[in-house]
Protein backbone atom coordinates (compact mmCIF):
# COMPACT_ATOMS: atom_id res chain seq x y z
CA UNK A 1 0.00 0.00 0.00
CA UNK A 2 2.82 2.40 0.87
CA UNK A 3 4.36 1.87 -2.55
CA UNK A 4 1.09 2.72 -4.28
CA UNK A 5 0.75 5.93 -2.28
CA UNK A 6 4.38 7.15 -2.76
CA UNK A 7 4.89 6.04 -6.38
CA UNK A 8 3.15 9.08 -7.94
CA UNK A 9 5.23 11.47 -5.77
CA UNK A 10 8.47 9.71 -6.71
CA UNK A 11 7.55 9.77 -10.40
CA UNK A 12 6.94 13.54 -10.30
CA UNK A 13 10.26 14.14 -8.55
CA UNK A 14 12.06 12.40 -11.41
CA UNK A 15 10.54 14.54 -14.17
CA UNK A 16 12.92 15.23 -17.06
CA UNK A 17 12.74 18.38 -19.18
CA UNK A 18 14.92 18.94 -22.22
CA UNK A 19 16.66 22.29 -22.55
CA UNK A 20 18.03 21.87 -26.05
CA UNK A 21 20.53 19.85 -28.05
CA UNK A 22 24.26 19.26 -27.58
CA UNK A 23 26.35 19.04 -30.76
CA UNK A 24 29.82 17.54 -31.13
CA UNK A 25 30.06 18.87 -34.71
CA UNK A 26 28.67 22.24 -35.74
CA UNK A 27 29.82 25.19 -37.88
CA UNK A 28 30.22 27.35 -34.75
CA UNK A 29 32.55 24.74 -33.26
CA UNK A 30 34.60 25.04 -36.45
CA UNK A 31 34.60 28.82 -35.93
CA UNK A 32 36.24 28.33 -32.52
CA UNK A 33 38.91 26.09 -34.05
CA UNK A 34 39.61 28.78 -36.68
CA UNK A 35 39.90 31.46 -34.00
CA UNK A 36 42.39 29.30 -32.07
CA UNK A 37 44.52 28.88 -35.22
CA UNK A 38 44.41 32.64 -35.84
CA UNK A 39 45.35 33.30 -32.20
CA UNK A 40 48.45 31.14 -32.67
CA UNK A 41 49.37 33.31 -35.68
CA UNK A 42 48.65 36.57 -33.85
CA UNK A 43 46.13 37.72 -36.46
CA UNK A 44 43.85 40.11 -34.54
CA UNK A 45 42.13 41.45 -37.67
CA UNK A 46 41.07 38.00 -38.85
CA UNK A 47 39.98 36.98 -35.33
CA UNK A 48 37.84 40.11 -34.98
CA UNK A 49 35.84 39.17 -38.10
CA UNK A 50 34.23 36.34 -36.12
CA UNK A 51 32.91 38.76 -33.45
CA UNK A 52 29.96 41.13 -33.68
CA UNK A 53 30.82 44.82 -33.60
CA UNK A 54 29.03 45.09 -30.25
CA UNK A 55 30.63 41.97 -28.71
CA UNK A 56 31.29 41.77 -24.97
CA UNK A 57 34.47 39.92 -23.98
CA UNK A 58 34.96 38.83 -20.37
CA UNK A 59 38.06 37.33 -18.78
CA UNK A 60 40.91 38.99 -20.67
CA UNK A 61 44.09 38.80 -18.62
CA UNK A 62 45.01 41.79 -16.56
CA UNK A 63 48.62 41.68 -15.43
CA UNK A 64 48.15 44.16 -12.54
CA UNK A 65 46.56 41.75 -10.14
CA UNK A 66 44.62 43.77 -7.55
CA UNK A 67 44.06 41.70 -4.42
CA UNK A 68 42.06 44.32 -2.55
CA UNK A 69 38.70 43.24 -1.13
CA UNK A 70 36.87 45.29 -3.76
CA UNK A 71 38.69 43.56 -6.64
CA UNK A 72 38.19 40.12 -5.10
CA UNK A 73 34.41 40.47 -4.95
CA UNK A 74 33.61 42.56 -8.00
CA UNK A 75 33.14 41.48 -11.59
CA UNK A 76 35.16 43.56 -14.02
CA UNK A 77 33.20 45.09 -16.88
CA UNK A 78 33.44 43.40 -20.27
CA UNK A 79 35.81 44.58 -22.93
CA UNK A 80 34.43 45.80 -26.24
CA UNK A 81 35.71 44.29 -29.46
CA UNK A 82 38.17 47.18 -29.70
CA UNK A 83 39.36 46.50 -26.15
CA UNK A 84 39.64 42.78 -26.87
CA UNK A 85 41.78 43.50 -29.94
CA UNK A 86 44.06 45.69 -27.80
CA UNK A 87 44.32 42.85 -25.27
CA UNK A 88 45.16 40.35 -28.01
CA UNK A 89 47.83 42.69 -29.39
CA UNK A 90 49.32 43.06 -25.92
CA UNK A 91 49.60 39.27 -25.70
CA UNK A 92 51.20 39.02 -29.15
CA UNK A 93 53.64 41.83 -28.32
CA UNK A 94 54.67 40.15 -25.05
CA UNK A 95 54.51 36.44 -25.88
CA UNK A 96 55.68 34.12 -28.67
CA UNK A 97 55.41 30.46 -29.64
CA UNK A 98 51.69 30.60 -28.83
CA UNK A 99 49.86 27.28 -29.07
CA UNK A 100 46.22 26.50 -28.36
CA UNK A 101 45.47 22.81 -28.05
CA UNK A 102 42.03 21.41 -27.25
CA UNK A 103 41.87 19.65 -23.89
CA UNK A 104 38.65 17.89 -24.73
CA UNK A 105 35.97 17.94 -27.37
CA UNK A 106 34.05 21.23 -27.60
CA UNK A 107 30.29 21.23 -27.21
CA UNK A 108 27.79 23.24 -29.21
CA UNK A 109 24.79 23.98 -27.03
CA UNK A 110 21.55 24.79 -28.82
CA UNK A 111 19.36 25.87 -25.95
CA UNK A 112 15.57 25.92 -26.22
CA UNK A 113 15.32 29.46 -24.88
CA UNK A 114 18.75 31.06 -25.32
CA UNK A 115 21.34 31.74 -27.99
CA UNK A 116 23.68 29.06 -29.34
CA UNK A 117 26.79 28.64 -27.18
CA UNK A 118 30.05 26.81 -27.80
CA UNK A 119 31.97 25.71 -24.74
CA UNK A 120 35.55 24.69 -25.34
CA UNK A 121 38.56 23.77 -23.21
CA UNK A 122 42.10 24.67 -24.21
CA UNK A 123 45.68 24.32 -23.09
CA UNK A 124 47.31 27.62 -23.97
CA UNK A 125 51.12 27.45 -24.07
CA UNK A 126 53.20 30.54 -24.70
CA UNK A 127 56.73 31.84 -24.12
CA UNK A 128 57.43 35.26 -22.66
CA UNK A 129 59.59 37.21 -25.11
CA UNK A 130 61.51 38.98 -22.34
CA UNK A 131 62.09 36.21 -19.77
CA UNK A 132 61.95 33.23 -22.19
CA UNK A 133 59.86 31.40 -19.57
CA UNK A 134 56.98 29.20 -20.72
CA UNK A 135 53.47 29.60 -19.36
CA UNK A 136 50.85 26.86 -19.57
CA UNK A 137 47.26 27.88 -18.97
CA UNK A 138 44.18 25.69 -18.87
CA UNK A 139 41.31 27.76 -20.20
CA UNK A 140 37.57 27.31 -20.68
CA UNK A 141 35.80 29.51 -23.22
CA UNK A 142 32.07 30.06 -23.55
CA UNK A 143 31.16 31.78 -26.81
CA UNK A 144 27.58 32.91 -27.36
CA UNK A 145 26.61 33.50 -30.98
CA UNK A 146 24.10 36.03 -32.28
CA UNK A 147 21.53 35.24 -35.04
CA UNK A 148 24.05 36.50 -37.67
CA UNK A 149 26.54 33.78 -36.68
CA UNK A 150 28.94 36.19 -34.96
CA UNK A 151 30.22 35.90 -31.40
CA UNK A 152 28.18 38.31 -29.27
CA UNK A 153 29.66 37.32 -25.90
CA UNK A 154 32.87 35.51 -25.00
CA UNK A 155 33.56 34.45 -21.42
CA UNK A 156 36.96 33.00 -20.56
CA UNK A 157 37.90 31.28 -17.32
CA UNK A 158 41.50 30.50 -16.40
CA UNK A 159 44.08 30.84 -13.66
CA UNK A 160 46.65 33.52 -14.64
CA UNK A 161 49.29 32.29 -12.16
CA UNK A 162 51.43 30.62 -14.82
CA UNK A 163 51.39 33.81 -16.93
CA UNK A 164 52.37 35.96 -13.97
CA UNK A 165 55.22 33.62 -12.98
CA UNK A 166 56.58 33.50 -16.52
CA UNK A 167 56.72 37.29 -16.57
CA UNK A 168 59.12 37.43 -13.58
Amino acid sequence: MLILVTAPVWALAQKKVKNGIIYKEHPYIETMKKIAALYEKGDTAAMAKFFSDSASVYGMTRYDVDTSKVAQWSVPPPKTLSGAKQGWRQIFDTWEQIKMRPMGPPDGLEYSNARFTVQSWWLLTLTNKKTKKVAKVEMALFDIFNPDGKIAVQIGFYDPTSLLLAMK
